[in-house]
């Protein structure tokens, strides 16, 4: 009794299982429903592998299902194929829409990609004959392709086997490469200097290694380079300047009167520096007045004599010795001096307004 209660139980399972998965293909798969269905026709060029049961996407999601693909040899050949499609609601459509059909997946499928249209333009009335159109699959895109490249691909191949034939001869870089022992050495001698410059400057060695690891000299370099950049935007300011008139090195660029009168400055300066030149050299031969002054030690001692004198003079007078340095030190003899020098203009001034009456005088009464 008890294996035929679990007996009945398993087959129980399997029967219940079975019509879960009856429901299921049929509810879910199937798109059943017990909702009013909406339809909607809309022809196509080609229905492109097109069959019943295929998904209708609504801007990307599954939104119905096709229920019926027809032939129609009386209509054009942008509209042959005419598509039922059901749906639980109606998709509402506006001007700049499209349909079309196009691959599901790269293995294969087929399915109808609605894209409504912008909302703000007009809707498309329910009794509008919708045109759809058709999506080349992948495969046939690439097919395209290389039709329309077939020349440029026949050339690529072409290359690849000059190429291969080429490494198997051993001709070009590589081909050597391949089969020159000496050349591999060659390059593998050359990697591993490569490797030791790499580890030079990783470990500081020389001035490039220096300069990627001493923070410092890193930064004085830095400053010296913006240094030199700043100096060559000044000099390409100055220059500017120039070139447009501007300071006394534009106005000498630019001016040619100014030109040449400093042409005319540095010419008279070479003249005056030869004959300064002559009257040095002179000098030092003992020739004129001062080489007189330099050859001759009395004359020189004279000299010193003369400024020694001038100085205790000047020393005197600083000091208001004498009748001149107390004129100069004091305000009474300077206040003094001031009053004769005023009264004698004075008495010269009444003079010299005399002098036409005196010389009347002596005309009428003195003899010629």
């Amino acid at each position: 009794m008890e294996k035929t209660g679990r007996r009945d139980f398993v087959l129980g399972l399997v029967f219940f299982g079975a019509i879960a998965l009856l429901l299921y293909y049929t509810i879910i798969l199937t798109g059943f429903s017990f909702s009013d269905k909406v339809y909607m026709t809309a022809y196509f060029p080609n229905a492109n592998g097109l069959k019943e049961g295929d998904s209708v996407l609504v801007a990307g999601r599954p939104t119905g299902t096709v229920r019926g693909v027809l032939f129609h040899d009386d209509r054009p050949e942008d509209r042959r194929i005419s598509v039922l499609m059901e749906f639980t609601e109606s998709p509402t459509l506006h001007e700049g829409y499209f349909l079309r059909i196009a691959e599901f997946t790269v293995l294969g499928g087929r399915v109808i990609q609605i894209e409504p249209g912008p909302f703000t333009n007009a809707k498309i009335g329910p009794g509008a004959e919708l045109v759809g159109t058709i999506e080349a699959s992948a495969l046939a895109q690439f097919s395209e392709l290389l039709e329309e490249n077939e020349e440029n691909i026949n050339t690529i191949i072409a290359n690849l086997r000059t190429t291969s034939e080429d490494l198997a001869q051993g001709r070009g870089v590589i081909g050597a490469l391949i089969h020159d022992e000496g050349m591999k050495l060659d390059l593998e001698k050359a990697l591993e200097n490569a490797t030791g410059l790499i580890a030079d400057l990783r470990a500081g060695k020389g001035t490039f290694g220096a300069l990627l690891n001493d923070e410092a000299l890193r930064e004085r370099t830095v400053g010296i380079v913006e240094d030199t950049a700043n100096l060559v935007a000044d000099l390409s300011a100055i220059a500017q300047g120039a070139r447009s008139g501007e300071g006394l090195l534009g106005a000498l660029l630019n001016d040619p009167v100014l030109r040449e009168e400093a042409t005319s400055l540095v010419h008279n300066l070479d003249e005056i520096a030869v004959r300064l030149n002559v009257v040095i050299d002179d000098a030092i031969a003992g020739k004129g007045l001062l080489g007189t002054m330099i050859a001759d030690e009395q004359i020189a001692d004279d000299a010193k004599a003369f400024l020694d004198n001038l100085a205790q003079v000047s020393r005197r007078l600083k000091d208001g010795e004498g009748s001149l340095g107390r004129l100069l030190a004091e305000d009474q003899a300077y206040e003094e001096l001031l009053t004769a020098l005023k009264s004698l203009n004075g008495q010269l001034e009444d003079a010299r307004e005399a002098q036409p009456i005196s010389n009347f005088t002596q005309l009428l009464f003195g003899t010629f």
